[in-house]
C-alpha cells in the first residue's frame, strides 16, 4: 500500500494567499480552509489504497467467493429450489379443489330448454316439449372435488419428488466439492506460475550480469567473442522463458477469475504468502480413505437416490392397474333475469369410481421401462464405486510422488546453487568453458522450477484427496 505524507511549513494565512492578514479571525478562517482542503485531498487518495487491499485474493476469500458467485454452484442450488417447489406441487392433490363458476346461455334446443328451466324451477305446465321455444339462463355456483384414491399414485408421486429433491441436494454438494477443488488447485497453479516468473527473472538477471561483466572483459581482450555470443543466446532464451511464464500466469489468473464467477476484466492480486494452503485432513491408508469416500462422496448419495427413484417409478407405473375414486359436489342457482333466489338453489353430489380394465398394454410397457431404468441405476452405482476407488488411489499416489519429488528437488536446488557458484568462479578464472557455466546456470533454473512444481503439486494432491473422499464440500459449504 502506498503511503501519503503531507508536509508543509508554518506561515501566516495571508502569506499563503498572497494577501496581508487583516485580523486574527481571518487568519483562523483561512487556516481552517487549508486544513479542510488537505483532508479532502488525502481522503481522495486513500480509497485507492483500500481498493487495492480489497482486490487481494486469499485462499479463504477465493473459496467463499466461488461458493457465492460460481455459476455451476448457483445453478445447482437453483435446482434444489425447483425440486422443493415440485414437492409442494405433488402435495396439492391431497387438498380439495374448489371452483366458482358462472354461465350465460340462450337457445331453443328442447333438451336445454327443459333442463335449464327445471333448474330455474319455472317449467310451464303446458309446454310443448317438441317446440318449447327459446330460453335464456344465467347460472352461478360453486363446485368442489377431491380425489379419495388413485391407486397410490399421488403418494408415490410425492415420494418421487422428495427423492428427486434429495438427489438435487447431493448434486449441489457434488458440484461444490468439484468446484472448490478446482478453485484451490487453480489458486495453487497461479502461485506456481508466479514462482516460475521469479525463477525466470532471476535467471535473466544472473545471465545479464554475467554478460555485462564478460562484455567489459571482451573489450579488454581477455574473453572470446564466442563466449559473448553464447551468453547472449542464453539471455534470449531466459527472456523467452520469462515471457512464457508471465503469459501462463495471466492465463491462469483468467481461469481463476472465471471459476470465482467474476465478470470479464475483473483484476485482483494473489496473497503474497507463497505458503498459502487449505488445511485438510485425510486418513493415512488408502483403504480407510476409500471407506470414508463411500460414506461421504455426493456421487454415491446421488446414486442411492436415483435407485430409490427408479424403484418408486416401478411402483408408480404399477398403480395404473388400480382404480380411481373421486368425490365431487356442486351447488348452483339458475335464473333467466339474474333474480337469483336461494330457495331455488340446486346441488349435486357424487362418488365416482373408474377402473381402467384395458389400456392396450400401456401400463405393462411402462412397468418394463421403469424396471430397465432401475437396472441402469444399479449398474451406475457400481461404476461410481469403481471410479471412486480409482480417484482415491490416484490421489494418494500423486501425493506420495509429489512428496518424493519435493525431497529430491530441494536437494537439487542446494546442489545446483553451489555448483553454479563454483563454476562461475572457475569460469571467471579461466578454468571452465562458457558452456559449463551455461549448463550450471540452466541446472539451477531447472532445479528451482522442479522444486516449485513438486511443492505445489503436493498441495494440489492433498486437495485432490479431500475431493476424492468427498470431504471438501462439507468443510467449506455454506450449507454445513
Amino acid at each position: 500500500m502506498e503511503s501519503v505524507t503531507l508536509s508543509f511549513k508554518s506561515a501566516p494565512a495571508g502569506a499563503m494567499f498572497g494577501t496581508k492578514p487583516t485580523s486574527n479571525s481571518d487568519e483562523l478562517f483561512k487556516s481552517i480552509l487549508i486544513l479542510v482542503f488537505l483532508i479532502a485531498a488525502t481522503c481522495s487518495i486513500l480509497p485507492e489504497a483500500s481498493r487495492a487491499a480489497d482486490n487481494l485474493l486469499t485462499m479463504e476469500t477465493a473459496i467463499t467467493t466461488a461458493l457465492e458467485n460460481n455459476p455451476d454452484i448457483r445453478m445447482a442450488r437453483t435446482l434444489i429450489k425447483k425440486a422443493q417447489a415440485s414437492v409442494k406441487k405433488t402435495e396439492a392433490v391431497f387438498w380439495p379443489r374448489v371452483t366458482a363458476f358462472s354461465e350465460l346461455s340462450a337457445g331453443d334446443a328442447p333438451s336445454a330448454y327443459l333442463f335449464k328451466t327445471i333448474d330455474q324451477r319455472e317449467l310451464p305446465r303446458d309446454v310443448d316439449f317438441n317446440d318449447p321455444g327459446s330460453f335464456t339462463n344465467t347460472e352461478v355456483g360453486i363446485m368442489a372435488g377431491i380425489n379419495l384414491y388413485n391407486g397410490g399414485k399421488n403418494r408415490l408421486e410425492k415420494q418421487l419428488a422428495q427423492k428427486k429433491l434429495a438427489d438435487r441436494t447431493a448434486l449441489a454438494l457434488q458440484t461444490e466439492n468439484d468446484r472448490i477443488a478446482a478453485v484451490i488447485q487453480m489458486f495453487f497453479t497461479a502461485l506456481k506460475a508466479r514462482e516460475y516468473i521469479i525463477i525466470a527473472r532471476n535467471s535473466v538477471q544472473t545471465v545479464k550480469e554475467q554478460l555485462d561483466m564478460m562484455t567489459v572483459r571482451f573489450r579488454g581482450g581477455s574473453v572470446l567473442k564466442s563466449d559473448i555470443l553464447s551468453l547472449k543466446v542464453r539471455l534470449a532464451e531466459a527472456k523467452k522463458n520469462l515471457v512464457e511464464s508471465k503469459n501462463t500466469f495471466a492465463t491462469t489468473m483468467t481461469a481463476l477469475a472465471t471459476l470465482l464467477g467474476h465478470k470479464p476484466g475483473h483484476s485482483f492480486s494473489l496473497d503474497p504468502d507463497p505458503d498459502s494452503t487449505c488445511l485438510v485432513t485425510f486418513p493415512l491408508s488408502i483403504d480407510k480413505a476409500y471407506a470414508l469416500a463411500l460414506e461421504k462422496r455426493p456421487e454415491l448419495h446421488r446414486a442411492k437416490q436415483q435407485i430409490d427413484m427408479a424403484r418408486t417409478a416401478v411402483s408408480l407405473a404399477a398403480s395404473g392397474y388400480r382404480p380411481r375414486v373421486d368425490l365431487q359436489a356442486r351447488w348452483y342457482m339458475d335464473s333467466d333475469d339474474l333474480s337469483f333466489n336461494t330457495s331455488k338453489d340446486n346441488y349435486t353430489a357424487s362418488l365416482n369410481l373408474a377402473w381402467n380394465l384395458f389400456d392396450g398394454f400401456a401400463t405393462r410397457a411402462q412397468i418394463a421401462e421403469t424396471r430397465h431404468e432401475l437396472e441402469r441405476a444399479l449398474e451406475a452405482r457400481q461404476k461410481i464405486r469403481m471410479q471412486i476407488y480409482q480417484d482415491v488411489t490416484q490421489a494418494y499416489l500423486d501425493y506420495e510422488n509429489a512428496q518424493q519429488r519435493l525431497n529430491v528437488a530441494r536437494s537439487s536446488v542446494d546442489m545446483a546453487k553451489e555448483s553454479l557458484h563454483i563454476v562461475k568462479k572457475r569460469y571467471n578464472g579461466g578454468a571452465e568453458p562458457i558452456t559449463r557455466y551455461l549448463e550450471a546456470e540452466l541446472d539451477r533454473t531447472r532445479a528451482g522450477i522442479n522444486r516449485a512444481t513438486a511443492f505445489y503439486d503436493g498441495k494440489m494432491a492433498k486437495i485432490e484427496i479431500a475431493r476424492a473422499t468427498g470431504t471438501l464440500s462439507r468443510l467449506w459449504s455454506q450449507e454445513k
